[in-house]
């Protein structure tokens, strides 16, 4: 399974860190780039999918900021990530801020049940009424599930994106304070959720491979996987917009990853909420992609291995240029 990299380069989900300045993470794709991540894993070149200008304008209605412009970014994402799954690639999408989930969860829902790996620091399981800006990178897993309001949950009038019952939860440290008690409920009931002091003590490897091996026999036809930057260490992955004391190790972030690759039924991965603003000296983006490089290397290998038709290569680059320029273009 080739890997094809496409760049998703938002920070609609997220509020102004200054009443002047936007959110980072729209260079996130830009700088794991020039830390030559595609090269690393031989990929090819999936382009970029531009999103709306960034106004900080909340929806009087959803109570979401950027509601409308959300919903048009989740429509073109999941238009170009339909075809890199449909000629049987692995689509590594470079966020951006973690509203992006809502086009990849779009483009699995439109080709049928997949299920949703959620390795992240925190649940993301806000509502509107709960936030002070509306910002959607903390309640991505919420609207996935069809929690909160129906222009960003019915998107093409499909509900849930995902089921709540085919998610995953792993890794998080965040507080249960922080979600409505009805949310925490719901996803107990619905989701496995397992947190990071969890996952130790049960062995990372061990406690992912048990959970994941009763969602792959749930009836899905494979999984992706959402990874938040901030489910690493603090210390180590400081470039975020909410840190959280303690995370995951660069070790055991490739044990999680490759436990799902390892089942050979993982079908993507978004990387999400690296802010290179925050990482001048780019520390923060060199473990990160480090990581991946060798969590991903059993897909780097079998791709290298497999004979590509001659004419594969070009029409993927042809499906690039039909969603936007590529990112070497950009500065």
């Amino acid at each position: 399974m080739a890997i094809t990299v496409l760049d998703l380069p938002s920070n609609l989900g997220l509020k102004r860190p200054a009443p002047d300045r936007e959110p980072g993470t729209r260079f996130g794709p830009w700088q794991l780039r020039q830390l030559h991540l595609a090269e690393r894993l031989g990929a090819s070149e999936g382009g970029v999918v531009e999103p709306p200008p960034y106004t900080g304008v909340r929806d009087p209605g959803t109570q979401v900021l950027h509601a409308a412009e959300l919903v048009d970014y989740a429509r073109r994402v999941a238009d170009a990530v339909e075809p890199i799954l449909a000629r049987g690639d692995f689509p590594l999408l470079l966020g951006g801020d973690c509203s992006v989930l809502l086009g990849s969860a779009l483009a699995l829902n439109r080709r049928g049940r997949f299920g949703l790996l959620f390795v992240d620091g925190h649940r993301d399981l806000l509502l509107p009424s709960q936030t002070r800006h509306g910002a959607a990178a903390g309640m991505d897993l919420a609207l996935v599930t069809g929690h909160g309001p129906e222009a960003l949950t019915r998107i093409e009038a499909r509900f849930p994106l995902v089921r709540p019952d085919d998610v995953l939860v792993f890794g998080y440290r965040d507080d249960d304070a922080w979600y409505e008690p009805a949310m925490l409920e719901a996803a107990r009931v619905s989701m496995r959720a397992v947190s990071l002091d969890e996952a130790r003590s049960e062995e990372i490897p061990r406690a992912l491979g048990r959970r994941l091996d009763d969602l792959l026999a749930s009836g899905i036809e494979g999984v992706f996987v959402h990874l938040d930057a901030d489910v690493l260490n603090e210390q180590l992955m400081f470039a975020v917009d909410h840190p959280e004391p303690g995370g995951m190790l660069p070790d055991e972030l490739v044990a999680t990853l490759r436990a799902v690759i390892g089942t050979g039924r993982c079908v993507g991965l978004e990387v999400t909420n690296y802010d290179p603003e925050r990482d001048r000296e780019h520390l923060s983006a060199t473990r990160l992609v480090d990581a991946l490089v060798r969590a991903l290397e059993p897909l780097t290998l079998a791709a290298a291995a497999e004979p590509v038709p001659p004419a594969a290569r070009p029409a993927a680059a042809s499906e690039a240029a039909s969603v936007g320029a590529e990112a070497s273009e950009r500065s």
